[in-house]
């Protein structure tokens, strides 16, 4: 069995800090062609490269379980010329291939952007 499922990796530097307000909370996307919406709790969210963790990936995350999503979030380095984080959104099953896109939405837009990187299930 695989360690991880198929991922999408975003294209937007997760700052040090993301403020999330009622304007701009709405994160879509859509799994093996269903629509799912997930509305981030607004708030001040930190991120750390250093110590690669993210409130907002937690709050995400936590928020995603209580809704029954079939997806997870995660926290991803990128390295191209600096280092930075981005947003992953990672399907909960690990064992078979699911397409992960139609990303929008302000938060997206905010956040995620384009997708960078879309892996398949893996090790």
């Amino acid at each position: 069995m695989s360690r991880y499922g198929q991922q999408a990796w975003g294209s937007v530097e997760l700052d040090s800090e993301v403020n999330i307000s009622v304007d701009n909370n709405s994160f879509d996307f859509n799994v093996d062609g269903l629509s799912f919406s997930l509305a981030i709790p607004p708030g001040k969210y930190n991120t750390s490269r250093e110590r690669h963790e993210s409130e907002l990936v937690q709050v995400m995350t936590k928020t995603a379980a209580n809704l029954n999503l079939p997806v997870q979030f995660k926290l991803g380095g990128m390295h191209y010329d600096q280092k930075y984080n981005v947003l992953i959104v990672e399907h909960l099953d690990n064992r078979q291939e699911h397409v992960l896109d139609g990303f929008k939405g302000k938060a997206a837009e905010l956040i995620f952007g384009e997708v960078r990187f879309n892996l398949l299930p893996r090790d």
